[in-house]
């Protein structure tokens, strides 16, 4: 039987209550709370009070409400991930650049999870994006969604769900970002031809799909990590990486 709460805060302590009762009961995404006159009863608060801490769960993206069935569990999701970087980086101008040394440890960790993770068909999947990457060198905008889709299926391969979630929640305001990239190789940085700094982009994601074959860790984490330096490099304006100093990781060995 629930235990009568404290008079002060009763809605913030209910909807700590039925966090907790999510959790002891393993409700799963899908079940359905007990009724609103149910919890009113369980724990001798009013019905405002209820609505009230059910309004908090559904905001903070726990429960779904549907009139006439109740309030539902909802999947763990990265929402309101994306929606704290998207406004960050609409707020702040330097936040695109901070986001992608966010993201670099991130997709660093990764490719090196992905590298001993992986399935065979997981690869495969990997190894037919980056092959249907090469038909877009050049083109700005269906290269830069098939790239997100390859970061994608390499968190994906890690089987590690939080990474997942993270990388995925910053992917939504660094898409922007990418197309500035781009833009900034297509102007041809430092005076060199744009088409060697897009063939430079594709060599290293068929790189680093050659380290997870191999299931190459070390080497997985390397190639990922001089990609987003060069980026960095591209999406700040800041010149050509290619005729730049090598990033601290070396330059990875392609087979």
């Amino acid at each position: 039987m629930a235990q009568p709460l404290r008079r002060e805060t009763l809605s913030g302590q209910l909807a700590e209550e039925l966090i907790a009762l999510i959790q002891r009961d393993r409700l799963n995404p899908g079940d359905f709370l007990p009724s609103v006159a149910v919890l009113t009863e369980d724990y001798s608060v009013s019905r405002p009070v209820v609505r009230e801490a059910l309004r908090t769960l559904e905001a903070r993206g726990i429960i779904r409400t549907e009139n006439g069935r109740g309030a539902i569990v909802q999947p763990i999701s990265n929402e309101l991930l994306s929606q704290y970087f998207l406004r960050v980086a609409t707020i702040h101008e330097e936040a695109l650049v901070e986001l992608l040394e966010v993201r670099r440890g991130l997709e660093i960790e990764s490719a090196s999870l992905a590298a001993v993770r992986a399935t065979n068909e997981e690869l495969a999947q990997i190894a037919a994006i980056v092959d249907e990457m090469r038909a877009f060198v050049g083109k700005g905008e269906g290269y830069a969604g098939l790239d997100a889709d390859l970061h994608l299926a390499i968190a994906s391969a890690t089987h590690n769900t939080m990474l997942y979630y993270l990388i995925e929640s910053i992917r939504e305001p660094l898409k922007d970002s990418m197309e500035v990239g781009l833009r900034n190789i297509a102007q041809g940085l430092r005076g060199h031809g744009d088409e060697n700094h897009y063939q430079r982009v594709q060599e290293l994601h068929e790189d680093l799909l050659r380290a997870l074959q191999r299931r190459d860790r070390a080497a997985a984490a390397a190639v990922m990590a001089r990609h987003f330096d060069e980026a960095v490099w591209y999406i700040a304006g800041l010149g050509d990486p290619l005729g730049g100093p090598e990033a601290e990781t070396g330059e990875p060995t392609s087979e």
